[in-house]
């Protein structure tokens, strides 16, 4: 998939912008604050229906405005032409995908699937677990066809459980505990696999950045497998009910990354940690690619921050090797130089406008 045009009206700085990019490379350049940043919040509200800046819609509309509308035009590998919109006001969202209203960004994520990597993805290995199960959750929705469903089912039962523990009704326990074993169970046998996909393709995409390819990735499932979920369930109906919720599932699962046996942080430098979120996130869309035969596209902000200019040319030297549409910002032309050419595109971004380069 790649996106061919998209137009954004009343998204932050921007009253009205329109961008073509070229179906490879794009690199958006220009001073901090300039808007760079807003275009790939553009283009992920195409691929999420939100942002990965805020949680709050209304941060999003420009000052004064009713609403915001980002319209794009999505390109099969068929040459099939696929339209998408999303329309933004306070308190209401409205996502049109392929002439037709849709009620879920989930369709928005299968049609046009999007990696950000973003100086704060970092905190996707030092950070709180919740990001490492977004990650799982994300590539897991695209490997396996039922996920979806399975996790919503998941979702289901345990809030069910957690307001029998909260109003103390034990007799109705039984029921729910075999729901949330059943489909928890699922969920966590989804999320291993897909480590077990991921874990070669990242080891091979770490080596082109670090010297030591000896990285392991492993599946934490949120309970000790020793014993069949249900068990433990069982087990742990006094603690539950003293905290007043479930503390056992994947809803507390997570992932870590080795090396030689010890967790990453005991060996590497904070911009080494940079690079293995690269790899990470440039595996999760090779795999996506490999598994479901869609492009990712990839949105990289600020390529230069915390590289230095070797690492910067490795990067940019995968990316190129890549098919998928990439669009990366900088905030000075040399930082991209030795890739641009070919069918890279440059544009210039200022004070919330696109400008020819």
């Amino acid at each position: 998939m790649t996106l061919s045009q998209i137009e954004a009206h009343d998204l932050r700085n921007f009253e009205s912008v329109q961008l073509r990019p070229s179906p490879r490379l794009n690199f958006l350049v220009g001073p901090n604050a300039s808007g760079k940043t807003t275009l790939l919040e553009a283009i992920f509200l195409l691929s999420r229906g939100r942002s990965f800046r805020t949680a709050q819609p209304r941060q999003l509309i420009r000052f004064g405005q009713p609403a915001l509308t980002v319209a794009g035009r999505v390109t099969t590998a068929f040459g099939q032409t696929i339209p998408v919109g999303i329309r933004i006001a306070r308190g209401a969202r409205e996502i049109h995908l392929a002439g037709r209203p849709v009620h879920s960004s989930a369709e928005l994520v299968r049609a046009f699937p999007v990696v950000i990597i973003q100086p704060a993805a970092v905190a996707l290995l030092e950070g709180a677990p919740k990001a490492r199960r977004q990650f799982l959750d994300f590539g897991a929705f695209h490997d396996d066809i039922d996920y979806l469903d399975h996790w919503r089912r998941y979702i289901k039962a345990l809030g069910q459980r957690n307001a029998l523990l909260r109003e103390k009704r034990l007799r109705e326990l039984a029921p729910w505990n075999h729901e949330l074993a059943r489909y928890g169970t699922i969920v966590c046998e989804a999320r291993q696999r897909y480590v077990e996909r991921l874990e070669p393709l990242f080891r091979e995409t770490a080596g082109r950045f670090l010297a030591n390819p000896r990285f392991e990735l492993r599946s934490l499932p949120g309970w000790d497998m020793a014993q069949p979920l249900a068990a433990v369930l069982e087990q742990e109906v006094a603690a539950d009910l003293r905290y007043g919720h479930t503390q056992f599932g994947p809803h507390k699962g997570d992932f870590s990354v080795a090396l030689d046996g010890r967790p990453v942080k005991a060996y590497l430098s904070r911009g080494q940690m940079k690079l293995l979120v690269y790899a990470l996130l440039l595996a999760q869309a090779q795999l996506l690619e490999a598994r479901t035969g869609i492009e990712a596209c990839v949105l990289i902000d600020d390529v230069a921050s915390e590289l230095d200019d070797e690492h910067r040319r490795r990067l940019l030297d995968l990316l190129g090797e890549r098919p998928s549409q990439c669009f990366i910002t900088a905030t000075a032309r040399r930082a991209v130089e030795e890739a641009l050419g070919g069918d890279a595109a440059l544009f210039r971004v200022e004070h919330g406008q696109i400008l020819p380069s």
